[in-house]
């Protein structure tokens, strides 16, 4: 039965690789395939990076913005009371103390301890992985078959891709690429279906195409890739965008802690 479905599959091919309408579909379609397995690629490395820079955005700006946001509330609070006192002439509260408006004004805060850089990557490396992942996507993502049972298989061994890609496992990779792929059963059909079948995957691939450059175009144009962008654009041009924040943080900082000891 076996050496049958091999035989029918064989005749088929052969058969679509002589009719010059059948095989300028399935060029199509691997094309669009390619094309499926670029943005999933361009996808992932985005998030991935982007993933990176928040991590770095908050270790550095984070405790300068809480600890602003923190100052402002306590402001927010003591201009009301100043103005509560203003209104009723309340002088019941204790004066703060001038030398402690001062220390609290003038002494420097301890510099918030920096995040070691990231050791570099090997970018041969990096182009074998990202090669190598490519070829993977096109052969096992989920969204390239609509057959339930091979959709599942493929969404397991997609999912193992994934994880060896994320670590950087070249070696996880090979073992993927050359494990086996499962038997495709491919029944016997005329021209006509076969035609059909081409042009209805077709047509889901440019759908998934469109997609997936929605998701890539909103990603890309979200505040957060974009302060990425402008910060590997000022790093080039030799300066630390996130560091010329943080200055700026700590001195509105010191603005408020200013007004806040007038105040008290």
């Amino acid at each position: 039965m076996f050496r049958r479905r091999r035989r029918k599959a064989l005749q088929q091919a052969l058969r679509g690789a002589r009719d010059p309408q059948l095989r300028a579909l399935q060029e199509e379609i691997v094309r669009r395939r390619e094309r499926v397995a670029e943005l999933e690629l361009e996808l992932f490395d985005t998030r991935a990076d982007l993933a990176r820079f928040e991590q770095e955005l908050e270790a550095r700006l984070g405790p300068l913005q809480q600890h602003l946001e923190s100052l402002q509330a306590e402001l927010r609070e003591t201009r009301r009371r100043a103005a509560l006192r203003a209104q009723w002439k309340d002088r019941d509260e204790p004066l703060v103390d001038v030398e402690e408006q001062f220390r609290r004004t003038w002494t420097p805060r301890e510099p918030s301890a920096e995040r070691p850089s990231p050791r570099p990557r090997d970018e041969g490396l990096q182009e074998q992985i990202k090669a190598l992942y490519r070829e993977l996507a096109k052969r096992f993502h989920p969204d390239l078959t609509t057959d339930p049972e091979e959709k599942a298989w493929r969404a397991g061994r997609m999912a193992q891709v994934n994880e060896a890609y994320a670590v950087g496992d070249l070696a996880a990779l090979r073992r993927l690429a050359a494990s086996p792929e499962r038997p495709e059963r491919a029944p016997q059909k005329t021209r006509e279906q076969l035609m059909a079948d081409m042009r209805a995957e077709i047509a889901r691939l440019d759908r998934l195409i469109a997609d997936l450059e929605r998701q890539l175009d909103a990603l890309v144009r979200s505040h957060t890739v974009q302060l990425m962008l402008d910060a590997s654009i000022a790093r080039r041009a030799g300066r630390d965008l996130l560091a010329e924040m943080a200055a700026d943080l700590e001195a509105e900082i010191a603005q408020v802690e200013i007004e806040l000891a007038s105040l008290q």
